[in-house]
């Protein structure tokens, strides 16, 4: 790797560094994940697995790693994210300039870096940031492998695809991707490199895949439950009832139908949030006129098809009515970076003057690095003081129900599945479902109101109300 590289991706991970001091309030899925860190420091594995909504362990089992030293679970979560999110530009680099060239490959590394939807994401104590380069690095590693027919690097692929799918079970994608670059690689060595490839994977991972076969009691890629609706999709069942629920993609499908509704929702998200405007018309420039280095159309066809095949199950989900968030499109998006630089690459060198470059890469990582560094869920700093007040009224380690799960991680409260028999129960109130606000009708009838928060009350401040529960003997 080259030194270039390496330039880029600390600056990478201190751009992310610096986002991650403007977050002011944690995101659910961090707070989920801090929660897990914690049960694993305490010896209590399968109930860091169990806990809903289910996500393997790496990242809770990296965060609690780093929390020794470090001392703090939250800081822990975050460098874990940050760092390894940041060196996700190596692979990236690597894939890009082996597809095109240097120029190619430094725009896509600075894209990358200062991409304010991978940013979002990276600062915060949760998965994404790991995934992202385990996923990466398997994927650039694995074509190599095949490329220079190198045990070594096979096993390292391997090693990688199984630590992403310890990630997130999408992880498991890379399986059938690596099958996809022995075909287009294909030689001697590919039939032997695919054997090794599935041996080291299915002996990394297997701990992992016993625990969800005696939890499910059958052989499945992941605990979540909508591992399931694919599998009775294939097998004729339906569930109508998911197309019910309360969310925009489910609105939008309803209106508009599939195709319309379902796609134009995908496309929104990944040319608005994810690609940031500006990237989009440079994407599909690099899509029609790629003009990939010699020799190097077919690891050109192996990102765009490693891009669409990730896509296909996001996709799958406008009909099985399941849950969609933009961060599924992050990978494909990663993936399709290298051809948006060599899109904005192309555009460059039709001015002819070699200036272009470099400024419209300085205008566009400018207006992305103002949008890194603007406060995250300032509107939300109730809930952390709704936490922090239960925490010092009742102590750690109470049982509190919460419609935002943040607060249980400020509150040092372990999760509860349901409402019943919670000591606190916080409501953050415009952002309650219709089943939540029939709930905090009835608990406002039942219990005393502890406090709303922010406390004074802040303008643009969401509002979060605090009832006190039954005290455990």
């Amino acid at each position: 790797m080259t030194r270039r590289a390496w330039l880029l991706a600390l600056l990478a991970v201190l751009v992310r560094a610096a986002a991650a001091l403007r977050v002011q309030v944690i995101d659910s899925d961090s707070a989920r994940d801090l929660q897990m860190a914690a049960l694993i420091e305490q010896g209590r594995f399968a109930d860091a697995l169990r806990l809903p909504a289910s996500t393997p362990p790496l990242h809770p089992y990296l965060t609690a790693l780093v929390h020794l030293p470090l001392g703090q679970p939250l800081v822990a979560g975050v460098a874990v994210s940050v760092i390894l999110g940041g060196l996700s530009v190596l692979p990236l680099y690597a894939l890009a300039r082996r597809t095109w060239d240097e120029r190619v490959a430094t725009s896509a590394a600075l894209l990358y870096a200062f991409l304010p939807s991978m940013i979002d994401t990276h600062i915060e104590a949760m998965t994404e940031g790991t995934f992202m380069f385990f996923f990466l690095s398997a994927t650039v590693l694995g074509w190599r492998a095949l490329e220079e027919r190198s045990w070594e690097q096979t096993i390292v692929a391997a090693a990688c695809a199984a630590l992403a799918w310890l990630a997130r079970p999408e992880g498991i994608y890379l399986i059938p991707l690596f099958g996809l670059a022995a075909l287009l690689r294909f030689s001697r060595f590919s039939p032997v490199a695919l054997l090794l490839f599935a041996a080291v994977w299915v002996v990394l991972a297997f701990p992992y895949l016993c625990f969800i076969h005696a939890e499910t009691g059958r052989w499945t890629t992941g605990l979540s439950p909508v591992i399931q609706v694919y599998g009775d999709f294939f097998k004729g069942i339906r569930h109508p009832e998911l197309a019910l629920q309360d969310f925009d993609e489910y609105r939008a499908v309803r209106r508009h139908g599939v195709i319309l509704g379902g796609g134009g929702h995908l496309l929104a998200n990944l040319f608005g949030r994810v690609f940031f405007y500006g990237l989009g018309p440079f994407l599909v420039l690099g899509l029609s006129r790629p003009r990939p280095a010699d020799g190097q159309r077919a690891l050109l066809a192996y990102g765009w098809t490693a891009a669409a095949g990730y896509l296909v199950p996001i996709a799958m989900s406008f009909v099985l009515s399941t849950t969609f968030s933009h961060r599924f499109l992050l990978v494909p998006a990663a993936l399709l970076l290298p051809t948006a630089a060599a899109g904005l690459v192309r555009a460059a060198d039709w001015s002819r003057r070699p200036q272009t470059l470099p400024l419209a890469l300085g205008v566009c990582c400018l207006i992305m690095g103002i949008r890194d560094l603007r406060p995250r869920r300032a509107d939300k700093i109730g809930i952390r003081e709704a936490g922090l007040a239960i925490r010092n009224a009742l102590g750690p380690g109470r049982r509190v129900y919460s419609t935002a799960r943040a607060a249980e991680y400020y509150a040092g409260a372990e999760h509860l599945a349901g409402s019943a028999g919670a000591e606190a129960y916080v409501f953050c109130m415009p952002d309650l479902r219709a089943d939540e606000q029939v709930l905090e009708r009835r608990i406002s009838a039942e219990f005393d109101l502890l406090g709303e928060f922010p406390s004074p009350a802040r303008p643009g401040a969401l509002p979060v109300r605090v009832y006190a529960g039954r005290r455990s003997p």
